[in-house]
């Protein structure tokens, strides 16, 4: 298995595209209900193979993450060949970006104190771009983010 299985909830709210699936693996409503029966190493088997067909596909299309912590915000655009983070730092600690009012603070630059750091990094992928992203989100809790959002951060940064 190349990402994770998905949960139960997640399976069946994308039933109507699983029964395609098997379909598509000559797998008949009964065929399905023989196996679910009498081989469970099989059935195993063609959940982990849908699961990653879905994984692949929304990770494809993930451009950008973010990950926020109180003092500090990162997000991140997966190009074709390379990772680029933008991020910012608060010395305020009155200040949290994890606080969707205190986010809104970024569009407006007057409002940030002088004790803001923009940096901004590149590197190479180590693994493949969607699995790049999915380790990310797996381990380290980022989550989707707006083109706009990492934008914003470039535009602070060049200023």
């Amino acid at each position: 298995m190349k990402y994770r299985r998905l949960t139960m909830d997640e399976l069946e709210s994308l039933e109507e595209d699983f029964v395609k699936f098997l379909a598509s693996n000559q797998i008949t409503a009964d065929e399905w209900v023989k196996l679910k029966e009498q081989e469970s190493e099989r059935v195993h088997e063609l959940i982990e193979l849908f699961s990653d067909i879905v994984m692949q596909k929304v990770l494809t299309n993930i451009e950008y993450l973010q990950h926020r912590s109180k003092q500090v915000i990162r997000v991140f655009r997966f190009g074709k060949d390379k990772i680029t983070m933008t991020g910012l730092q608060l010395s305020d600690t009155s200040k949290d970006l994890t606080n969707p009012v205190h986010l809104q603070l970024l569009s407006d630059p007057e409002q940030l104190s002088n004790g803001v750091k923009i940096f901004q990094m590149e590197k190479e992928y180590k693994m493949s771009r969607e699995e790049e992203i999915f380790d990310m989100m797996e381990s380290y809790g980022c989550q989707p983010a707006p083109k706009a959002m990492f934008d914003m951060l470039v535009n602070l940064r060049a200023k």
